[in-house]
């Protein structure tokens, strides 16, 4: 079980690329999320920076959502996939 503080420290990375067809509708998912609390890291996969956490977290398919700790460690994934908002907000404790 988190404590709150572990909780808080949740960030959810969103991983996109220009030519997604699905990664529109992961960043309105994305923009949601901020206006709720979430705290959001966006990688675009055409960029070096993107490319390379894509690399360390084995993402291959955009879009992809990671969520982690306040290590950088991977709590929960979905890789190529397109989560609801509400199930990120339930994975990340957000109301």
């Amino acid at each position: 079980m988190l404590t709150i503080d572990e909780v808080k420290k949740m960030i959810l990375k969103i991983f996109t690329k220009l030519d997604c067809p699905n990664c529109p509708a992961a960043k309105k998912i994305g923009k949601q999320l901020e206006k709720k609390g979430a705290k959001i890291v966006w990688y675009d996969l055409d960029e070096e920076e993107g490319l390379s956490e894509a690399v360390y977290f084995d993402v291959l398919s955009t879009p992809s959502f990671i969520i982690t700790d306040e290590s950088d460690s991977e709590v929960k994934a979905w890789r190529g996939d397109l989560p609801t908002a509400d199930i990120l907000l339930k994975e990340l404790k957000i109301k």
